[in-house]
């Protein structure tokens, strides 16, 4: 019974990692990478035209104006908790370890 919900599990990762892969694979293939690369490219090149225009119709010239923000926030509900567990955890383990090698200095130095 045991190897049979082993099997079925390693199946369903297997076909998981392979759906996965063949998507990573098509999306090198046609080129998804290179033509968003060229495409932050472009709107780069025109921003660069519009910062030269402006230059020469003799307008009030801020940097911030004409670049984009690019520290876009990914961070969900989910990912908060998960990074609060981490940090509570790692805050805990550092004060053990703290502690234990705090009560073993005491040994060595006296």
């Amino acid at each position: 019974m045991k190897t049979k919900l082993r099997t079925k599990i390693f199946r369903i990762v297997l076909i998981i990692l392979f759906a996965i892969f063949l998507t990573m694979f098509i999306s090198n293939k046609y080129g998804y990478y290179e033509y968003k690369k060229r495409e932050q490219v472009t709107l780069t090149q025109e921003q660069i035209k519009q910062f030269e225009e402006d230059i020469k119709n003799g307008k009030d010239v801020n940097l911030e104006n004409y670049l984009e923000n690019t520290n876009k926030n990914y961070q969900t509900k989910f990912s908060q908790l998960g990074l609060n567990i981490s940090n509570s955890i790692a805050s805990v383990v550092e004060g053990s370890v703290n502690k234990v090698f705090g009560y073993i200095s005491k040994f060595v130095v006296n």
